[in-house]
């Protein structure tokens, strides 16, 4: 055996693993799942995939649309305090009186 060279001071406990699955290897016997197992599974697996596709998809584009939100409220309240700034200068420029000079 090749773990006996590898491991010697386990030969026992090796040798026994061993025999249970040579055991196993002669009584066990490969079996191939039913056709109607294998489309059951095709179909749940292809299902699945789909849906994670959806799910992907969804979240992305909610993601998207709130960064698309949040700038769009940056730009206009960016853009209202502007446009309130420039009213307030108009404003204050027409209540300005100009003192006379004395020559």
């Amino acid at each position: 055996m090749i773990f006996d060279l590898r491991y010697p001071e386990r030969r026992d406990e090796l040798a026994s693993l061993m025999n249970i699955a040579e055991c196993a290897e002669r009584t066990l016997m490969p079996i191939a799942p039913a056709p109607a197992f294998r489309a059951r599974l095709r179909a749940g697996l292809m299902m699945a995939a789909h849906h994670q596709q959806v799910h992907h998809v969804l979240v992305a584009q909610r993601t998207e649309s709130q960064w698309g939100w949040l700038l769009g409220a940056a730009a206009l309240g960016s853009a209202a305090g502007l446009i309130a700034m420039v009213l307030h200068a108009r404003a204050q420029g027409r209540n300005a009186t100009v003192a006379p000079s004395r020559l």
